[in-house]
C-alpha cells in the first residue's frame, strides 16, 4: 500500500491524541499514511511529541519550528494534520494550501465565517485536499442511530433535544477555551454537537438563544485535559484564569426539514452532572448513545415497546461497518462496544487519517468538507449573535457575513 508522507502541525496536547491515532492506523495493517515530521512553533513542545513517536510508532519525525523551513527540507510531505489551538486553524490552513500541502484541520475550521472563506478560497485554489476534524459521527454507534434514522424505524423526524450541565468554576480542558478570541468551550465543543445534530436530521436554517457568561473567573480543578493527554503540560495551567467565552448557552433550532431542536450548553453547572439526549419521530425515539463510550441505542416505538443492543441491528439488516472501522472496533455489526475512551477516541482519528490518505490517492472527497465544517460553527455562531441581537438568526445570515457583531471582535484579534 502506498503511504503519504505526513506532518502533523501543533505538537501540544491535541497533537498527542492524533499521533495515538496514528498508532492504531500503523497497527490496523491498512495505513496509509506515514508521519515524516513534526512542527510547532515552540522547538520543547515539537521535540516532545518526536519522542513520544519514536516510542510509539518506532521511528522518529523530523522536528520543524516553520512550515515553511518544513516544505524546503522535506518537499516530499504531502499533507499537514492542523491541531494548534482552535482560534490559529484559519491561519495554519491558509499557509498550508500556499505552499501546497493537502490539510487535515481539526475542528472548527476558524472561529468566524470569515476565517473559514478565507481558507476556503486558499483551498480552491489550491486544487489540495481539504477534510475538517469531525470524527464523532465515524463512532459506529453513531453510524448505526444515522442507519435507524435514515431507514425510517421511528418515522418522520419531529425533534433532536439535547443538553448537558456540567463544569462549575474549573478551567475545563485548558485555558484557552475559555477565552472567546482563542476558542471558547462552547464553539470548541459545539461544533461537534452541531455536526452530530445535523448528521442526524440534515441542515439546521435558524436558531434563537439565549448566553450567559456565569463563572468570569476560572480556576485550576483536580483534573485537566481529556483523559491524560495533556498531562506534560499541567505545571503550565494558572490557578486561576480570567474567562470572557459564554459557558451556557440554550438555543432553540429550526431544521430545513421542519423538526425542531433544543440544546442547551452549560459549562458553569454546579451541583449534580446531568446529559441528555433524544430523537422523536413519527413512529417512535431514539435515545443516541454518547460517541466513544460505546453504550447501546435505545429505541423505542409505538406499540413495539423498548429496543436495545444488538436487537437493535436486526431492524437494519444491512447495516455494516466498513473494513477498517471493522477491523478497529472488532465487528462490522456493532450494537455496542466494550472499547475504552482512549482506545475508541485514537480509533475515530485514525479513520480520519485513513480518508486523508485515500482522498490524496484517488481523488476521493472527504465525508466532512469545507462547507460542513463552516455550516457546523455558523449553527454555533448563529446562537451566540442571536443571543446579542435578541431575536432569531438564520444560518444563511451567518454563513454570508450579513449580521456578524459576535464575530466582529474576533476577526479584530486576528485581523482578518
Amino acid at each position: 500500500m502506498i503511504k503519504i508522507p505526513i506532518a502533523i502541525v501543533g505538537a501540544g496536547g491535541m497533537g498527542g491524541r492524533h499521533l495515538r491515532a496514528l498508532d492504531a492506523l500503523y497497527k490496523s495493517g491498512m495505513s496509509n499514511v506515514e508521519l515524516i515530521a513534526v512542527c510547532d512553533i515552540r522547538r520543547e513542545n515539537a521535540i516532545h511529541l518526536a519522542d513520544k513517536a519514536e516510542e510509539i510508532l518506532g521511528s522518529r519525525p523530523i522536528v520543524f519550528t516553520s512550515m515553511e523551513q518544513m516544505k524546503k527540507d522535506r518537499p516530499d510531505i504531502q499533507a499537514v494534520d492542523i491541531t494548534t489551538d482552535s482560534g490559529s486553524h484559519h491561519l495554519i490552513a491558509e499557509l498550508a494550501f500556499e505552499l501546497g500541502y493537502n490539510v487535515l484541520c481539526e475542528k472548527p475550521l476558524s472561529l468566524t465565517i470569515r476565517g473559514c472563506n478565507r481558507v476556503i478560497e486558499a483551498w480552491k485554489k489550491s486544487g489540495k485536499v481539504l477534510s475538517v476534524g469531525e470524527q464523532e459521527r465515524r463512532d459506529p454507534i453513531c453510524r448505526l442511530n444515522k442507519a435507524i434514522i435514515d431507514e425510517g424505524i421511528i418515522g418522520n423526524p419531529y425533534s433532536f433535544i439535547q443538553g448537558s450541565a456540567r463544569g462549575g468554576n474549573d478551567i475545563i480542558i485548558w485555558p484557552w477555551r475559555h477565552y472567546k478570541n482563542i476558542g471558547g468551550i462552547f464553539v470548541d465543543a459545539g461544533v461537534h454537537t452541531v455536526d452530530q445534530m445535523m448528521y442526524y436530521l440534515g441542515d439546521i436554517e435558524e436558531v434563537f438563544a439565549v448566553s450567559k457568561i456565569w463563572e468570569p473567573k476560572r480556576y485550576k480543578g483536580e483534573k485537566i485535559g481529556v483523559a491524560n493527554f495533556y498531562d506534560h503540560w499541567v505545571n503550565e495551567v494558572p490557578d486561576e484564569i480570567d474567562a470572557n467565552a459564554e459557558d451556557m448557552v440554550i438555543s432553540t433550532m429550526k431544521y430545513k426539514n421542519g423538526a425542531v431542536g433544543q440544546w442547551t450548553s452549560f459549562f458553569a453547572a454546579h451541583g449534580e452532572v446531568t446529559e441528555y439526549g433524544m430523537i422523536y419521530g413519527s413512529k417512535g425515539s431514539i435515545r443516541p448513545a454518547k460517541q466513544r463510550r460505546g453504550d447501546p441505542l435505545t429505541i423505542t416505538l409505538d406499540g413495539a415497546g423498548t429496543i436495545s443492543g444488538n436487537d437493535v441491528l436486526e431492524l437494519v439488516p444491512n447495516f455494516h461497518l466498513d473494513e477498517l472501522p471493522a477491523r478497529l472496533f472488532g465487528s462490522e455489526r456493532l450494537g455496542s462496544y466494550n472499547t475504552p475512551f482512549e482506545d475508541a477516541d485514537r480509533f475515530l482519528v485514525a479513520l480520519e487519517y485513513f480518508e486523508l490518505g485515500q482522498c490524496i490517492a484517488d481523488g476521493t472527497k472527504p465525508e466532512v468538507d469545507a462547507y460542513i465544517g463552516r455550516k457546523d460553527l455558523a449553527v454555533c455562531n448563529a446562537a451566540l449573535e442571536s443571543s446579542i441581537l435578541g431575536r432569531s438568526v438564520t444560518i444563511e445570515e451567518i454563513e454570508n457575513e450579513k449580521t456578524s457583531v459576535y464575530e466582529s471582535s474576533i476577526n479584530d484579534h486576528w485581523k482578518i
